[in-house]
């Protein structure tokens, strides 16, 4: 049986995340392109494209909004499988393993049924313009009956992940995929369904996904070999992942719904400028999966080597981590900042829509820098299993300030650029309080250590 797990505890530091992370980012980047072929789609081939594409991308955040808490137990349950592994405690890796999928099930049973029901009045109170409300809600609903999909894959990965198996994640994604794609171009050219049919051509390929990635787990053959018998929902286990995970669901949910207030703004803006956002969202997010990336790899490697109570190793990984990932995003931000008009024609070929994508393309483009740094100290926080702390200090680094910058400063020049602005500067202090508190967190542990060997 072939091993395709990596001990990230041991061996050349470098070496171990680059082959850790990089089917990671392949795997994010794969699904930002598919993403945005949704939306190419939809633009390019729906009857009313910059409508269609409008309502598409009106319903961004507040999907975002209500899959992150979940999301963020799907995190949890990579934390701490990450740590268990670390301290080679096969145990209670087993029994997390186990609880994994019904918690999963769980809840993407209940994020459904509250999507299904709350996304009208939701979009409603996002402003979202009337020429499209009933096209976003058709696409909501729809999207919504996939959650349960969608949340099975994200638990099912994290499990893969936490034991450096990120290969096989990938893989999975590519294929079901490349059946959206198929499904997109078939239901939306062929049978004109426009954003019912992107809808529709995403949930089939969650639900595809989410089999395959769980059918590895249970394999016989597999190294994983997770049995139906242990399925269970261990209360001890259940409560960590829980604890772990809902800071980090808190954060995306509060994220998510500074980010509404930034989409309810761009309404204002009208359907042009809500279509130039989603072609700029849709590019930068390439971006940002880089980041994500070193993100979710800085998780595992802190989690394996803090469960393996390897602090100096920590250290040297994040490092590496940071120049990496925020060097690969700087390039590719000033690659998208040069070529923006090729590449935003690709979603709308609206010169109006172009201009209107340019300007959060060019901000974004730069601003993730800074933004890289905030997220990959948040990794390594969150792989010691620092949750709240990070948590707080995004709320009120990055969601709140914008709040209070759209309300305050924002009516004083309510144009794009100003609108923007709010980017950077709350990348700034959100990486400025990771970093003290990183500091902080790295002393104690330190200080632990020798306490512990004295």
């Amino acid at each position: 049986m072939k091993k395709r797990k990596i001990d990230l505890t041991t061996g050349p530091i470098m070496k171990k995340l680059l082959v850790y992370v990089a089917p990671i980012v392949l795997s994010n980047l794969l699904q930002s392109l598919y993403n945005a072929a949704d939306r190419m789609v939809v633009g390019r081939f729906a009857e009313n494209g910059t409508a269609a594409l409008a309502a598409v991308g009106a319903t961004g955040s507040a999907t975002t909004m209500l899959l992150c808490l979940f999301s963020g137990l799907s995190l949890g349950t990579n934390i701490i499988c990450s740590n268990l592994r670390g301290a080679r405690n096969m145990t209670d890796l087993r029994k997390t393993m186990g609880s994994a999928p019904l918690l999963a099930l769980i809840c993407g049973i209940s994020i459904m049924l509250v999507g299904v029901l709350a996304c009208r009045p939701i979009l409603v109170m996002m402003s979202a313009p009337t020429d499209i409300l009933d096209q976003a809600v058709l696409y909501m609903r729809i999207y919504f009956l996939g959650a349960p999909a969608s949340i099975l894959y994200n638990f099912g990965s994290a499990t893969l992940r936490s034991n450096g198996d990120t290969k096989r994640p990938m893989l999975i994604l590519a294929l079901s995929g490349l059946v959206n794609v198929a499904l997109n171009l078939v239901l939306v050219i062929g049978f004109h369904l426009d954003v019912a049919g992107v809808a529709i051509a995403t949930i089939a390929s969650q639900y595809l996904s989410a089999f395959q990635i769980w059918r590895v787990v249970f394999d016989p053959k597999d190294e994983y070999k997770l049995t139906f018998k242990e399925l269970k929902l261990h209360k001890r286990q259940v409560w960590t992942i829980i604890k772990v995970g809902v800071p980090c669901g808190l954060n995306g949910i509060v994220f998510s719904l500074s980010s509404m207030v930034m989409q309810s703004t761009v309404n204002t803006f009208g359907p042009v400028v809500i279509a130039g956002n989603v072609a700029s969202d849709s590019v930068t997010n390439l971006l940002y999966q880089v980041l994500a990336g070193f993100y979710m790899a800085v998780i595992s490697f802190t989690g394996q080597n803090y469960g393996a109570r390897k602090l100096k190793r920590i250290d040297r990984g994040l490092g590496m981590a940071l120049m990496l990932g925020c060097g690969s995003v700087m390039v590719l931000g000033a690659c998208t900042v040069i070529f923006h008009t090729p590449v935003l024609s690709l979603f709308d070929s609206d010169p109006d829509v172009i201009a209107a994508g340019s300007v959060k393309l060019t901000v974004l483009s730069y601003s993730n820098v800074l933004y890289g740094v905030s997220e990959i100290l948040m990794g390594a926080l969150r792989g010691m299993k620092k949750t709240a702390v990070p948590t707080a200090i995004n709320v009120g680094g990055v969601c709140l300030f914008r709040v209070v910058w759209i309300l305050v400063f924002f009516p004083l020049n309510p144009t794009l650029n100003m609108l923007y602005a709010c980017f950077p500067i709350s990348y700034a202090v959100s990486g400025a309080g990771m970093l003290i508190f990183y500091l902080i967190c790295r002393h104690n542990l330190l200080q632990e250590t020798k306490t512990a060997t004295a």
